[in-house]
């Protein structure tokens, strides 16, 4: 454990059990990764966010540093972003993931980096509100199925066009009755999370993918069924681009390709270059990633939220105008390994 380096994607009720878990298995680093902050709702969910100084504050830096005054010997580093906006090189630094988020599109973006990078994730989720539901999931690496692959072939296309999602439960609508909290559920979902992931990390007989479903009430039930790899799913081949690092701070598009000697980047996420307003007709360039652009951004002229995307890139090549600019211009990560391409 000491040598273990283990990323937390979620730093809420469920997060923050498998956090502590982690520290008090004398985990040698755990890495935070939420982009949200605390909320006055989130305070009777989570241990690490009882104290009402927290609101308003970043979930992963509160966390970290609760954590890291419990547990001293860990090496805790919270990152307040979302994990698309997390470069490569530090998540590669991980040997397991713990996906602890809550949506389609959080979990297809962790499946796409852990079969790029080839790192195991053991993913944890809890039903849609206080429910005795919890849902546990193991994905081995790239040569076996992942999120994606469980994913309908329509939601899959869905998701894929657009990098865009709804917030997504581990399980149908309805109240379930009864009593249960989400602490009480975080911590059960948390405990075989962590369990089943360090067990089948090192194990030498390690299992393909499978899902553990667990229902508290109205009914007590463990059920398992595996998950056989989609043929149909992208994120699995035989043919893996080469990544390279940036060649330095302030580097542009250029220099990295010339430093690859590569004549092409392909961008892991598409970046929207052009977009106008449909609102006040105002364009810019929002130069961010499509994705969280849909989500989040709004005019910088009247602040309505109706955004044409005029233009989208996928690939950026040498005779690119985008080939001149700073990677940082591109909001594309510091710590990153960027896939290139000698062909255009």
């Amino acid at each position: 454990m000491r040598h273990l380096t283990a990323l937390v994607a979620g730093a809420g009720a469920l997060g923050g059990e498998l956090a502590r878990l982690l520290g008090l298995l004398g985990t040698g680093k755990v890495i935070v990764v939420d982009p949200d902050r605390v909320e006055a709702t989130n305070l009777p969910r989570s241990w690490c966010f009882w104290n009402r100084e927290a609101i308003g504050k970043p979930k992963a830096e509160v966390l970290a540093g609760e954590a890291r005054s419990r547990f001293s010997d860990t090496d805790w580093l919270p990152l307040g972003e979302e994990i698309a906006d997390v470069g490569f090189a530090r998540i590669a630094e991980a040997q397991i993931i713990f996906s602890c988020v809550d949506s389609d599109l959080a979990r297809l973006e962790i499946a796409y980096i852990a079969t790029r990078l080839n790192i195991p994730v053991a993913d944890g989720g809890l039903a849609a509100g206080n429910y005795s539901q919890g849902r546990i999931s193991w994905f081995p690496g790239r040569r076996a199925a992942c999120f994606s692959c469980m994913l309908r072939p329509s939601k899959r296309r869905e998701l894929l066009e657009s990098w865009d999602a709804t917030v997504r439960p581990c399980s149908g609508e309805g109240e379930a009755g009864g009593f249960s909290s989400t602490p009480i559920m975080a911590g059960v979902v948390a405990a075989i999370e962590l369990e089943l992931g360090l067990r089948q990390l090192w194990s030498e007989r390690a299992r393909d993918s499978y899902t553990v479903n667990v229902e508290l009430h109205p009914n007590l039930s463990f059920t398992q069924f595996e998950m056989p790899l989609s043929r149909e799913c992208p994120f699995h081949g035989d043919a893996w681009p080469a990544r390279t690092r940036s060649p330095g701070p302030g580097s542009t598009v250029q220099q990295l390709l010339d430093s690859a000697q590569a004549t092409t980047l392909i961008l892991d996420w598409p970046i929207c270059t052009a977009a106008e307003c449909l609102e006040c007709g105002r364009h810019w360039r929002p130069m961010q990633r499509l994705a969280a652009l849909r989500r989040r951004a709004c005019c910088p002229g009247c602040g309505g939220r109706r955004i044409l995307e005029r233009e989208v890139v996928r690939t950026i090549p040498a005779h690119s105008p985008l080939a001149s600019e700073p990677l940082s211009a591109l909001r594309l990560p510091a710590h990153h390994l960027f896939t290139v391409t000698k062909q255009v």
